[in-house]
Parts: structure tokens; sequence; C-alpha cells
């Protein structure tokens, strides 16, 4: 059920409508139970404990750890000192002339280098690349927080509905029986068992679609947190009252400078920085050092062979082609980058201030709920079969009274509902738990 304010904010009754309202709320929560009918491989687990599995085996936030393996890639890729394979020339062949011919050997190692710095820019664009990666497993990881937040408060929802409407069913069973007794002692006609016998049957109804309702919370629950395959998982905790949070200008400044997604576009913005700086360290010569060697004899002469070993340098000339694919790519990966952070930040400044309106606004409703129309909700229905019991009240008339109390406590979980998704858009868009930026 939906919670009850204290102190100043409760209103005031008499002592006879306290023993009502207390004699109501043991009904209820004899009915607790009857409502969460769970199968037996449900977990009943507090948020912290799912919080915790969920960083642990939540798909998404495996999938981008995985994907900081990708830097690693990238670091380990640059580790040899030298890049490049050398490259040996073999050749065979005959040297001739009107004397003859002979036979000629030659052979050449060459051994290209980076002398200009290429591969510790290189190492560090990969760095950059890695801390990226990171930055966005922290991203991710913040999105199943809010996510699961949001899950295990959409579960408590149901479960709330699915003890409201098993109080319900309570309600309608005990008319029922009511009912019965007084046609068999004719006070009331058959007709009017035959509508209790409607609407208890009615309230069952609805009682198992709010019990399939708060399974299918619980199974969304443990599909976002990554929970043990085959297992059912379920809040442990209640509904609280609601709390405001302050100042939307505090909350994006707070954003701009903590929030994951933030960090992670930064963290972009200097990896394509890095990358650029190599693409451009890569535009120079990549100079070749070898050893050349031959051994050749004159046609018809006799003698010694003559042998020949040179010491070659190769200096490449960029003239036409300078690394210019991958500079241009670089620089649209930064321009890129430079506007996903731009759009980020500008997007938050306008989705903050209405995150924050609309949290606190729904946060009034449930308030209002909750010190107007919940403390009095089991009250009258208790009064309700109080008056049909001794005859003050016609069966019809006490199930359009109980319509119209049910509509209005659905309204008040509705805000509820209103009240979870707002939180949700909040931490979302703030990068802050909730309860850190509750107001006390």
């Amino acid at each position: 059920m939906l919670p009850v304010p204290s102190g100043d904010d409760a209103p005031a009754a008499s002592p006879e409508e306290a023993q009502t309202a207390a004699a109501a709320a043991a009904a209820l929560r004899a009915n607790r139970e009857a409502a969460i009918a769970l199968p037996p491989n449900t977990d009943v687990v507090p948020l912290e404990a799912i919080l915790e599995n969920a960083y642990a085996q939540s798909p998404d936030v495996q999938v981008a750890r995985s994907k900081v393996e990708l830097g690693d890639a990238a670091i380990t890729g640059e580790r040899p000192l030298v890049q490049y394979n050398p490259e040996f020339w073999l050749g065979f062949g005959a040297r001739f002339n009107q004397a003859g011919r002979n036979f000629e050997f030659q052979s050449q190692l060459d051994q290209r280098l980076e002398v200009f710095g290429e591969r510790r820019m290189r190492i560090r664009a990969a760095r950059r690349y890695k801390e990226q990666l990171e930055k966005e497993l922290a991203a991710a990881q913040w999105q199943i927080y809010a996510q699961v937040h949001s899950a295990y408060n959409q579960a408590l929802l149901a479960k709330s509905r699915a003890v409201t409407a098993a109080g319900v069913v309570a309600f309608s069973e005990r008319l029922l029986e009511i009912a019965r007794r007084r046609a068999a002692a004719g006070e009331i006609s058959e007709l009017r068992v035959r509508v209790a016998e409607g609407e208890f049957a009615q309230a069952r109804q609805r009682k198992l679609a709010a019990d399939l309702d708060f399974r299918i919370a619980c199974n969304r629950l443990a599909e976002v947190a990554g929970w043990t395959k085959g297992r059912l998982l379920a809040p442990s905790g209640e509904l609280r009252l609601p709390q405001n949070v302050g100042d939307p200008e505090a909350m994006l400044e707070q954003a701009l400078a903590e929030h994951p997604m933030i960090q992670a576009r930064e963290a972009a913005v200097e990896a394509a920085q890095a990358r650029l700086a190599a693409a451009k360290r890569d535009r120079m010569p990549e100079p070749m050092v070898g050893a050349y060697f031959s051994s050749e004899n004159e046609p018809g002469a006799a003698g010694y062979p003559t042998r020949v070993a040179l010491a070659t340098v190769t200096i490449p000339v960029p003239i036409f082609f300078r690394n210019q694919r991958e500079v241009a790519r670089a620089k649209a990966e930064l321009s890129v980058a430079q506007a996903e952070l731009g759009a980020t930040q500008y997007r938050l400044g306008l989705q903050i201030r209405r995150a924050v309106e609309s949290l606190n606004t729904a946060a009034e409703r449930v308030r209002t709920y909750a010190r107007d129309v919940v403390p009095r909700f089991e009250e009258n229905l208790a009064m309700l079969e109080r008056a049909f019991a001794l005859g003050e009240a016609d069966i019809i008339e006490v199930f359009v009274a109980r319509e119209r109390f049910m509509s209005i406590q659905s309204e008040a979980l509705e805000a509820y509902g209103t009240y979870y998704n707002a939180i949700l858009d909040f931490e979302t868009m703030v990068g802050s738990t909730f309860n850190a930026a509750a107001l006390p």
C-alpha cells in the first residue's frame, strides 16, 4: 500500500475513527501475504544487492566491459619497438658479354624505421581510446543503476496494486457473506446476493490481473539486473513518501561536471584529438636502413671473383601520399565527437530543468494523495461494510461507493507511477542518485 504521512502531516482522527482504521489496517496486513502470489523460484532481494549483481552480470554492462579490451588491444598492438618486419631481397643470375657469361649473386636486407616518434603518438592515442571506453563503461553502469532503480520502484508499485486488489477481494468476500446471511434472514432479496457474487468474481479477476502485473514487473526487474536465469526477482522494500530535489541550476552544474555520459563524451574528444595528432605524425617519411652484398665474376675471365658490400639508406620522398586519408578521417571523427559533446550538454540544460520540475510536481501530487486519500481508504471500506451489515446502505450503493474509492486509490497509485518515471528521468539526466539530490 501507499505510505501514510506521520506527525504534523497526518490528518486528525477521532478515537472511534482511529479504532476503525486500525481494524481495517490489521485486515489489510492479514491479506498482504495473499496478495504476493509468486512462484517458488522467486528471490526477494533488497535494492542494494540487486544493484551489486547488476553491475557484475547485466548484459549491457558486460558488453561495455568487453569493449574496454579493444583499448587494451590497441595499446598491445603498438608494443613492438620496431613496427615493420625486415625485407630481404635475393637475386641469382648471370653476367655475360662477348667474352661469355658467368654466375652472379646479389642480396640485400632492409629495415624500415620510425624515427619521428610516430609509435609514441599512436600509443598515446590508444591509451586515450581505452580511457574513452572505460568512461563509456561507467556511463553504461550508470544507465543500469537508473534502469534497475526504476524497475525496482515499478515492481514496488505493482506490489502495492496487488495488495490493494487483495484487500478489495477480502472486502467483497465479506460483503457476500453478509448478503447471504441477510438474504437467509429475509432482510434482502436473492438478487442482492447475485450482485454481491458478481462483484466478488470481478474483484477476484482484478486481483489475478494485479498479480500478473506484479510478476511481469518482477520479471522485468530480473532482466534489467541480469539475475540468474530461471529465477524471478521481487523487491523486498515498500513504497516511500516522496521527496523534492533542489535548484535546477545546481543540478545542471553538477551534471556538467560529474555526469558519466558527459565524461564519456569528453574522453571521446580527447581520444579523437590524440588520433588526429598521431595521424599527422604518421605523415613523416620512414627511412629504410640495410646492407647489400654481391658476388660476381667477369665472363671468360680467370681469377678471383669480385665481392661488393654496401650499407644502404633509403628515404621516401613524401610528395604524393602524406597520410591524407587517415588525417581527414581523424579530423572528421574529432568534429563528430565535439558535436556530440555539445549536443549532450545542450540537451542536459533543457532536460534537467524539465526533470526537476516534473519530479517536484509529481512528489507534491503523491503527498496530497498520501495526506488526503490513503489514510481513509481502508477506513472507508470498513465503514461501507458496517453500513451494509446494519442495513443502513443498499448493496448497490455500497459497490458504487467502493468503485469511487477504488478510482481515487488508483489515481493515487498512478501518481506514484508518474513520480517514479520522473525519478528515472532525473537520475538519467543528472547522473546522480535521487537520494543524494533529495532535499531533507
